[in-house]
């Protein structure tokens, strides 16, 4: 139990990108400023491989029904899809996760002026002779 209130203190105060990505599957959050994707997840059993529908417990991705409907297995796996497909829609579940990978390829903005440079070392000799 403890746990757990720890947990939700911790979340009350992060940003939860209510916000971000309205229309498309990547973009920043206007809140924090984060870069964030959209990614898809199946839950399936384990034992019959059958899609079952999830949702979100604590920001972990658990099966609605403790036991799936078509075998009784307790066991499940997610799986993480790249687009969604009309008939996976009803299992499916999304989450606004921030993209580590995009800040690493891009973490900053570097410009060189060297050319910049040598006019003002032409400039600051002709002032001077």
């Amino acid at each position: 139990m403890k746990n757990i209130l720890i947990k939700f203190i911790q979340n009350k105060f992060k940003c939860t990108h209510k916000n971000a990505l309205l229309t498309s599957n990547e973009g920043y959050c206007p809140d924090c400023g984060e870069y964030l994707v959209k990614n898809y997840y199946l839950v399936r059993c384990s034992s019959c491989d059958i899609k079952r529908e999830a949702k979100l417990y604590f920001n972990q991705i658990i099966p609605k029904s403790r036991f799936c409907s078509n075998c009784g297995s307790e066991d499940f796996y997610i799986e993480k899809i790249d687009k969604i497909n009309f008939i996976d829609a009803k299992y499916a579940i999304y989450l606004k996760e921030i993209a580590y990978a995009y800040k690493e390829i891009c973490p900053n903005t570097q410009v060189w002026v060297n050319k910049e440079n040598d006019i003002l070392k032409q400039i600051t000799a002709s002032c001077w002779s």
